[in-house]
Parts: structure tokens; C-alpha cells; sequence
């Protein structure tokens, strides 16, 4: 199944996972040109200090607001054509970003139950005249996106269960799972031991399977 993804999906959900084994918000965002090639990327450092962007470690260190600062318009012209990926739905500050950066195209991974703001696109006279392209991608994107969110906030040591069972709410199988993963320490053993994001996609994905399904 992973090596099924398209290679900006891979390369997202890469970045979701390296902020999951950081201790912080699983999210990853890259943004291709029209010839399909990575420009810029970011993950998540909202509790990652060390990371090498100025705001690390700030609430305004999300993915999507990593990856647009990299690009500088004058050197993309064609930006309006560029492709932002997102492993989940952008908040209303991603949003606002993307917009003043002109990126038109937006695919996620996973809708966001708590603060995810693309139906800002049609908020106001001004949005609705950039005419976005959006997009979902495929339902195991969600389903793996929303374990990862589902087991990062079970481990926090902040009281999280709202937030939990919000999602839990929108896509409870996928919150079972990560429920599930999170307690047998899977997780744990997975950030211990380095495993990529194609082997944590791999063995996920085999955990979402129904009982008694084919193999993906």
C-alpha cells in the first residue's frame, strides 16, 4: 500500500512521522511545483524548539506555515498552478497563509473535526473569487493520519480526552486503533526503534483491516 502512494503523499506523511517521534503535533505539509517536484516542505514544531525555523516551538510552527515561508513568490511564478499536501486540514491561520501566498490547490490527508477551516473558501466574496482546487485523498490517509493524531494525544501528558473524543466522534475506528497501538506500546517500540513511515503506514493499515479482510 505505501509504495502505492503517490511520492508527495509519502513524503507528508514522512514529515507527519518525524514530528510524532519528536514529541509534537503529527503533521507534515509539502507543496510541488506543476512538474510534480517537491519546492518546500515543513512538519510540525509547535513543541520542538530545536527545529530550524525562527518561530519552532511556537504555536505558529505548523506544517503548512513551515512549508509556505520557504517559497519566495519571485522566484515561483507560477505559484497560483502549485499543489500545497497536507496530511490533515488546514487551521484558519494555515488557511489565511495559503491564501496570501497564493497557492490555489490544496489536497489533505484527513479532515480536521477541531479546527479545520477550508470551508473559509467559501466564507466570503474574496475567498470564492480564488477559486481553490480541493481535495481529500484516499479514506486510509485519514484513517492513518487520524491513528497518529489519536495516539500522540493519548500520550500527552496534558488531559486530552476532549480533544480525543472529538475525533473519536468523526472517525471512531481509527481512533480505536490508535487507542489500541498506543497501549500495547507499539508506538513506543516504533520511536525507539527508528521505524520509517512506510513500515508504521504498513503495519497500521494492517491493524485498520477488517477482521477477515484481504490484504490491502
Amino acid at each position: 500500500m505505501w509504495e502505492n502512494l503517490e511520492l508527495s503523499w509519502q513524503r507528508t506523511l514522512e514529515l507527519a512521522w518525524e514530528a510524532f517521534c519528536v514529541g509534537t503535533v503529527p503533521v507534515g505539509c509539502v507543496i510541488v511545483d506543476t512538474e510534480c517536484r517537491i519546492v518546500a516542505e515543513g512538519r510540525n514544531a509547535i513543541y520542538d524548539r530545536d527545529y530550524p525555523w525562527p518561530f519552532a516551538g511556537s504555536n505558529l510552527a505548523h506544517a503548512e506555515m513551515m512549508a509556505l515561508s520557504r517559497i519566495r513568490e519571485s522566484e515561483h511564478p507560477n505559484i497560483r498552478e502549485y499543489t500545497l499536501y497536507t496530511s490533515l486540514e488546514p487551521c484558519p491561520m494555515c488557511f489565511g497563509a495559503i491564501n496570501m501566498m497564493h497557492v490555489r490547490r490544496i489536497r489533505c490527508g484527513a479532515r480536521d473535526a477541531i479546527a479545520g477551516s477550508l470551508v473559509l473558501a467559501e466564507a466570503t466574496p474574496y475567498l470564492r473569487s480564488k477559486r481553490y482546487t480541493i481535495e481529500y485523498g484516499d479514506p486510509v490517509l485519514e484513517d492513518f493520519q487520524l491513528v497518529l493524531v489519536a495516539a500522540y494525544e493519548l500520550s500527552d501528558s496534558r488531559p486530552r480526552d476532549r480533544v480525543v473524543a472529538i475525533y473519536e466522534q468523526a472517525n471512531p475506528r481509527a481512533v480505536a486503533v490508535g487507542r489500541k497501538l498506543f497501549q500495547s506500546g507499539y508506538f513506543h517500540t516504533a520511536v525507539q526503534e527508528s521505524f520509517s513511515a512506510g513500515r508504521v503506514f504498513t503495519d497500521v493499515v494492517k491493524e485498520l483491516q477488517p477482521v477477515g479482510a484481504g490484504k490491502v
